[in-house]
């Protein structure tokens, strides 16, 4: 018996997964050559899948999953758009470099994505890329555990901060607890609420503060799943709250009469004087913004001018002192978006995270993951912390177990979270 076309194809198909895994298992470690490695696995497998599943035969159909990547699109053709016209593009190529994935993944869901992922593969991959997290703890365990994680670990592991690798330690926690759901095996079951613990263990003793809330957001949410029957409101309610807070936030920050009447005028946390410089920052082109490299410059000014923060955060003005693009941000995606790129940017942001809950619509856990990364998103950005790649990796997650028939399954309390028929690619 020969090799069939259909053997081609499920190898094709098994390799782009494994490639796909190796990229996921990469996200903590951004600052390595196993990340430079997962993204050239991951596109050129998708290539070879693509033309051996002979996916192009199925037609393009501006479905839900190619809305967000028309996001993804639109959200770096943006920065090549204001690179054309604003007064000082010195960091342009910097800052290519730092998102030129979005072309890369924004191709890949126009394509088409395979639907041959399954919620297994990403919860026991992250299994793998954690046990080299703690081969490493255990090599170089401290007395300040806190100090360790958030310096010693971070420079061992080439991971760029706590917030990289504790929202690959959430993101976990939500994949294990669906898979409890799912799986028929006591043995399965009991290692998906170990990993569970030991992530959330973790996490908790970071020291990193937007960690610890996502995953005691996380860990109710996992808690309410299997104690109550209908959470169907639970994570738009929690966005539109967190929108209503950012909202609220940029109002009051922008009010010097409202910040006395509130007493926030003393503050005390360096990022509040990052944030209100973002909201300045804002002011002076709400419409139009100023485009990503001007942005950038104008905001290292800003920082750099700032009285309270200079004598408050050492660390961050020594390098904005120097000529790289570190720190000239106003650590919140969503008040980058703006800057950069006007209301235009706003809305570019606010829709890939509206399309992504609309794409994973019915799924708690695809839901969860989105929460997560919003949250995240509000004290960090694609060029710190969450990275490019980061990102893009795990709205790919998303995209590709809502292809699952696997996320039509999830119940809670006996209430089915999915009542239509799950999409089939």
């Amino acid at each position: 018996m020969g090799i069939t076309k259909q053997n081609i194809q499920s190898v094709c198909s098994y390799f782009h997964i494994v490639c796909t895994l190796f990229l996921f298992c990469s996200i903590p470690y951004f600052y390595s050559r196993f990340t430079q490695y997962g993204l050239i696995l991951f596109f050129s497998s998708f290539a070879i899948d693509y033309i051996a599943s002979e996916r192009w035969k199925q037609g393009f159909k501006l479905d839900n999953t190619r809305i967000v990547s028309l996001f993804l699109l639109l959200q770096i053709g943006l920065f090549f758009i204001y690179s054309l016209f604003e007064p000082d593009s010195r960091y342009f190529s910097t800052l290519l470099e730092y998102r030129a994935s979005f072309i890369g993944f924004a191709i890949v869901g126009l394509l088409g994505i395979s639907d041959k992922f399954k919620l297994r593969h990403f919860a026991y991959a992250s299994i793998v890329s954690v046990l080299a997290c703690f081969i490493a703890l255990y090599n170089l365990l401290p007395t300040n555990l806190e100090s360790f994680v958030q310096i010693r670990v971070c420079r061992a592991l080439n991971i760029g901060s706590h917030m990289t690798i504790n929202l690959f330690f959430c993101a976990g926690m939500i994949l294990f607890s669906k898979l409890i759901s799912l799986s028929k095996s006591k043995i399965e079951k009991a290692l998906g609420i170990f990993m569970i613990l030991l992530f959330y263990a973790f996490v908790m003793t970071s020291g990193g503060r937007i960690g610890m809330i996502n995953a005691n957001v996380v860990l109710i949410c996992i808690f309410l799943r299997f104690t109550i029957s209908k959470l169907k409101i639970l994570i738009p309610s929690a966005i539109v709250l967190l929108l209503a807070f950012s909202i609220g936030y940029i109002g009051i920050m922008s009010n010097d009469s409202i910040k006395k009447t509130l007493r926030l005028s003393d503050r005390t946390n360096p990022r509040e004087y990052i944030w209100q410089e973002g909201v300045n920052q804002i002011l002076d082109a709400p419409i139009i913004g100023h485009g990503a490299s001007t942005n950038a410059l104008q905001m290292k000014e800003r920082l750099l001018n700032n009285k309270e923060l200079c004598s408050t955060e050492e660390f961050l003005i020594s390098h904005l002192k120097k000529d790289h693009v570190y720190g000239m941000h106003p650590h919140n995606q969503i008040m980058q978006n703006w800057q950069e790129y006007g209301i235009l940017g706003l809305f570019t942001i606010l829709g890939l995270f509206l399309s992504l809950l609309i794409v994973s619509k019915g799924s708690l856990s695809l839901n969860l993951i989105t929460l997560i990364i919003f949250i995240q998103l509000q004290t960090e950005v694609i060029d710190g912390g969450i990275t490019t790649v980061g990102l893009c990796t795990y709205i790919f997650l998303i995209l590709a177990l809502s292809k699952s028939n696997e996320m039509g399954k999830e119940k809670i309390g006996g209430f089915k979270w999915i009542s239509r028929t799950p999409r089939n690619a």
